[in-house]
């Protein structure tokens, strides 16, 4: 059954509907807008490299949410993206740790576009020589990245966090491992995970919502579902947790200034729904309020030569994993952590010292979400999922002003105090 929420103060309505076999549906209709934005998206990332076989699990190549990707726009007698460019459509796809999503914006032709991007996910192609071709394209696109200082920095520093576990690998994979990959296991994989229970639908433009929906229940009610993928996502997680932190790790690039990562591994979450949204909107404002560029902590690091422009922080909290990484391009690499560390326990010990700005960040943060709302895409890729109940961009201008100073600094200890580090450097 349709649902229709309600921003008035947006002057906004978000239907949302789950179909009998699970599949998600959000629709963000936007008349006045002249353009179109919609994304396919499967809660299958590269940590997922387990399924089910002969009654019992099998271990996948690494990098194979990846490839499926890669191969998914190649159908027997044409290319997907040949289709988008044909009705004037801009598309795209990624893969992340847990999700691969599929994407188009257009403004025109949203039927037709529609209906491409419903067909490339839908019916898989997977062709043994085209495979073939596939994997050297992807293995050179793999040593790109490995030769990139900044890539390398990023998962590196990951993979000694979670070492020896599903996060520990590329995200493409490595070029022994893809080289291995069958179209036996593509099948097998994309028959488990493609399914309508581990797929959401998202669609913020100039639409019929009537329309939408019919065409999508034309293509998916038929669907069957696949009630095993939260057991096979809980070994994915359980290995995660099993893994060992890997304190210190130096690696040669024969840079002329040494980049640093530092690591930080916070506990798994319990936690779902609008409390992780909380949860994740509180531990980023906490970082702001230290590492903004407007914040005053920022600015005597930065007078003081402790951080520069490369300077920069990114944190990823998921089910079954959160971490935080710090990067920065310097020769003082020891004193680059340590003196983050002791920012953060300072601001943790005193947090007085810091709270003096809250309103301000609170206030910028709720400007940015402002601002994602001019954007079809902005809005399209802040509609939640199910981790958080769909949280969107509307609720969380609503979350953003009910939260305290305090409950930042809860967040913040909830993470920072039961966690592990990591020391990764490229010289």
């Amino acid at each position: 059954m349709m649902n229709k929420i309600n921003y008035e103060q947006f002057n906004e309505c978000v239907y949302q509907e789950t179909l009998s076999n699970g599949l998600k549906v959000i629709i963000n209709p936007k008349p006045d807008f002249n353009s179109t934005y919609a994304s396919l998206s499967v809660d299958f990332g590269s940590i997922n490299t387990v399924i089910s076989k002969n009654q019992g699990i099998k271990h996948l190549p690494t990098g194979i949410a990846h490839f499926i990707e890669h191969k998914l726009f190649d159908k027997k007698n044409y290319d997907s993206s040949d289709r988008f460019a044909k009705y004037g459509a801009e598309n795209n796809a990624f893969t992340s740790f847990n999700q691969t999503s599929y994407l188009f914006s257009a403004t025109t032709d949203f039927d037709d576009n529609f209906k491409t991007l419903l067909d490339l996910v839908e019916n898989p192609y997977f062709d043994e020589q085209k495979i073939i071709k596939e994997q050297g394209i992807i293995g050179q696109e793999i040593m790109m990245y490995q030769d990139d200082p900044s890539s390398r920095i990023y998962f590196d520093t990951i993979a000694s966090l979670y070492s020896e576990s599903p996060l520990s690998f590329d995200i493409a994979g490595s070029k022994s491992s893809i080289f291995k990959i069958t179209p036996e296991e593509l099948y097998d994989t994309y028959h488990q995970y493609y399914v309508p229970n581990n797929m959401t639908l998202v669609v913020v433009g100039k639409v019929d919502v009537t329309k939408i929906i019919s065409e999508v229940k034309g293509h998916f009610l038929n669907l069957t579902t696949n009630n095993s993928i939260e057991n096979l996502k809980k070994i994915v997680n359980q290995e995660i947790e099993n893994s060992l932190v890997i304190p210190y790790k130096k690696t040669t690039m024969k840079l002329s200034t040494p980049k640093v990562g530092l690591g930080i591994r916070g506990p798994q979450i319990n936690f779902f729904g609008r409390t992780f949204s909380r949860y994740e909107l509180s531990l980023g404002m906490f970082l702001e309020l230290i590492f903004s560029e407007d914040s005053d902590i920022y600015q005597r690091l930065y007078d003081n030569q402790i951080i520069n422009d490369s300077f920069g922080f990114d944190f990823d909290i998921e089910d079954g994993y959160q971490f935080l990484i710090f990067a920065e391009d310097t020769k003082k690499t020891e004193k680059f952590c340590d003196i983050i560390l002791a920012e953060i326990n300072d601001c943790l010990v005193n947090p007085k010292k810091i709270e003096s700005q809250f309103e301000l960040i609170k206030n910028e943060e709720i400007g940015d979400h402002f601002a994602l709302m001019d954007s079809i895409s902005g809005i399209a890729n802040q509609m939640g999922d199910r981790l958080n109940d769909f949280t969107n961009v509307y609720d969380e201008v609503e979350i953003i002003k009910n939260l305290s100073f305090n409950e930042i600094i809860d967040a913040a200890k909830n993470f920072f105090e039961n966690s592990q580090t990591t020391r990764n450097v490229i010289i």
